[in-house]
């Protein structure tokens, strides 16, 4: 029994290798190949947050008295030093208007006695006591005049205003609320990353931030500081993000995904597609000739960033290698291949010495 199956499996190999002879050689497999291309990557870090203004202030004024006049309105937009309020001044003004003759004849005394002096009728004393009073009338002035313009509420910087909380009429005391001040021309977003992502933080790496809001807005800016400690509950990164708001949709308090695009860097990537995995290692084919035929030969490949069904390829390949895309499952190391890609099958003789170009450079990140 044993000598019957050792004489028909013999016989069921001659057979094969007989049939596998008169069918000839193995016809090449159809493929799609292509160069790798050079990307600019990164590897992302991403968080959420919330908006919050570059300045933003709450308005009070520094007297106590009654309002007079209100210049703005809800919402509007103003410019530094721009006057939005004025209390009572009636007080302050003849205040002013004594102290400016007071000092307007303290500065004609010193006039006359100077030339008194240089006769000798007066003494350099008298003279010294006069210019004495003189500083003492404009100190006073001045003084005056700070209490006058405590009176009038303007905007610290360029911003808008939010609602107005007082009216003509108004007895405001100091601290009391007039209306808050914000400058949103640029937005700030503080949100937190893992620790172990630190070495990997550093101010100026750009960011790209959306909200929910805003569907479709792409908003770009810049990380600007780090807190200076880690938070040991969450074992996380407090960060902060700078996104300039030209055309003013950002608002303050908006929720927003924000992701740090880090280590970035330059690499060749290629379609998902165009990766064998075998176990824990990755191959892709590359194109090679050998005595006028195309062959595929099998390279093992180290693995980068991923990124819309493109992966990057780490080491393995170079620049100019030409790899197979698609028709891999017809593909064996070693075996004759068939490039159907209309670009290489019409291009030049030595198509697989090609390095690469006409190739379209995208952004690929992780």
């Amino acid at each position: 029994m044993m000598t019957l199956r050792i004489i028909l499996i013999a016989t069921a190999l001659s057979f094969s290798i007989a049939s596998s002879e008169a069918q000839g050689p193995r016809r090449p497999a159809p493929v799609i190949a292509e160069t790798p291309q050079l990307s600019e990557i990164s590897d992302d870090i991403e968080g959420i947050g919330t908006l919050a203004p570059k300045e933003r202030v709450a308005l009070t004024v520094n007297a106590a008295d009654r309002v007079t006049a209100v210049y703005f309105e809800d919402g509007q937009r103003v410019r530094r030093g721009q006057t939005l309020l004025a209390q009572a001044q009636r007080e302050q003004l003849a205040a002013i208007e004594g102290a400016e003759a007071t000092v307007r004849e303290a500065e004609s005394v010193v006039q006359r006695m100077q030339s008194l002096v240089a006769d000798g009728v007066v003494s350099g004393l008298e003279f010294d006591q006069a210019k004495r009073d003189l500083q003492v009338a404009v100190s006073e002035l001045t003084s005056v005049q700070t209490r006058q313009r405590n009176r009038i509420l303007m905007a610290p910087f360029d911003g808008v205003l939010g609602f107005r909380q007082v009216s003509v009429g108004a007895y405001l005391s100091p601290g009391d609320p007039v209306a808050t001040l914000v400058d949103d021309s640029e937005m700030y977003v503080d949100f937190f990353v893992p620790d172990t992502a630190l070495a990997s933080i550093r101010s100026g790496l750009d960011v790209h931030a959306t909200t929910s809001s805003l569907p479709g807005d792409v908003f770009e800016g810049t990380l600007v500081s780090t807190d200076n400690e880690i938070d040991p509950s969450t074992r996380s990164l407090r960060v902060r993000a700078s996104l300039p708001n030209v055309d003013r949709k950002l608002r303050a308090g908006l929720f927003m995904n924000v992701t740090i695009l880090s280590a970035p860097r330059q690499g060749l990537t290629v379609p998902e597609g165009a990766i064998e995995p075998l176990g824990s290692k990755s191959y892709v084919y590359v194109a090679t000739e050998q005595a006028g035929t195309t062959l595929a030969r099998k390279s093992e490949v180290t693995l980068g960033s991923r990124f819309d069904g493109r992966v990057e390829l780490v080491s393995g390949v170079a620049e100019d290698d030409l790899i197979i895309i698609e028709g891999l499952i017809g593909v064996r190391d070693g075996g004759p291949i068939n490039i159907t890609n209309e670009d290489i099958v019409a291009g030049s003789s030595d198509a697989l010495d090609r390095s690469g170009g006409g190739q379209t450079v995208s952004t690929i990140r992780r």
